[in-house]
């Protein structure tokens, strides 16, 4: 019996994406919290992650992880970014190297990227849910991770290739 996918439940395909300048220009920063507050520096650090000197691109990454998304924490400001995050991954700046710190692989900043996105997507698993339930914590209380968990076949579809 042939199983046929109707298109209104179809996969999202990176296609559907957002690009990376309309998530810059169209979230709304400002109104979003990460790590250390309100994330209006946020559009700076992601911009940095292909900047042409190396230094910047690492300074940016450590940012990603620490102000983005920081000891697994999911912020309002985490959502946009891991959407941009995801956008950026074909861009043949992603191979530039960055420096070797305690949180990296060697290598290209490309795979700093998709480990990150892994980071962000294992933070929203469904055991993550169970255990948050255990303990008073379920995931559906927290809108951040909500959010996430609705466009992780999103970030799938872009990490994937």
């Amino acid at each position: 019996m042939a199983h046929h996918v109707r298109d209104d439940h179809r996969l999202p395909a990176a296609a559907d994406l957002p690009g990376p300048r309309s998530t810059l220009t169209r979230t709304n920063w400002g109104a979003l919290q990460h790590g250390y507050g309100q994330a209006a520096n946020a559009p700076e650090i992601l911009v940095a992650l292909l900047d042409e000197d190396q230094g910047v691109r690492t300074r940016a990454l450590e940012n990603l992880h620490c102000i983005l998304h920081h000891q697994g924490t999911m912020y309002e400001a985490t959502v946009p970014t891991a959407q941009y995050v995801a956008a950026i991954l074909p861009d043949p700046r992603t191979v530039l190297s960055v420096d070797k710190t305690r949180r990296s692989f060697p290598g290209c900043i490309r795979a700093e990227l998709l480990g990150w996105l892994g980071s962000v997507a294992d933070a929203v698993t469904d055991a993550v849910d169970e255990m948050g339930q255990r303990l008073g914590f379920p995931l559906a209380d927290h809108p951040p991770a909500v959010a996430m968990r609705e466009i992780r076949p999103l970030l799938f579809s872009a990490a994937f290739p």
